[in-house]
């Protein structure tokens, strides 16, 4: 859900008011791939696989907030879920982010948090 919410808040972030945005999802028997897909200004080049990078942000600027931290906990997120995060530039302008996460296999081991610590 996280992962998701991140996803769709940078793509409303980062195109314009009358853009759509796009979410689709699918199976193929192996696990799920969910897409968020916009119209807005794209990946500079070289900036696929920096994006995921923390504190990184591909195009600063002083009207958006944010510390180029959430697509650094998205990967963080899916990859504890033995899956893959990535990002692809869309024919005609903008960026498809996609992850995948397999349907079997073993679930992340969560460790409680000692409150005393």
């Amino acid at each position: 859900e996280q992962v998701l919410m991140n996803l769709v808040e940078n793509a409303v972030k980062y195109t314009p008011a009358e853009s759509p945005i796009e979410i689709s999802a699918r199976t193929d028997g192996q696990g799920v791939q969910v897409e968020v897909a916009d119209r807005g200004p794209g990946l500079p080049e070289g900036a696929r696989e920096l994006i995921f990078e923390k504190f990184y942000r591909a195009r600063p600027s002083q009207d958006r907030s944010g510390f180029g931290l959430g697509l650094s906990i998205c990967r963080g997120i899916v990859e504890a879920h033995g899956g893959r995060i990535w990002a692809d530039s869309r024919p005609g302008g903008g960026t498809a982010f996609r992850f995948f996460l397999p349907i079997e296999g073993t679930p992340p081991k969560v460790e409680p948090v000692d409150a005393k610590t």
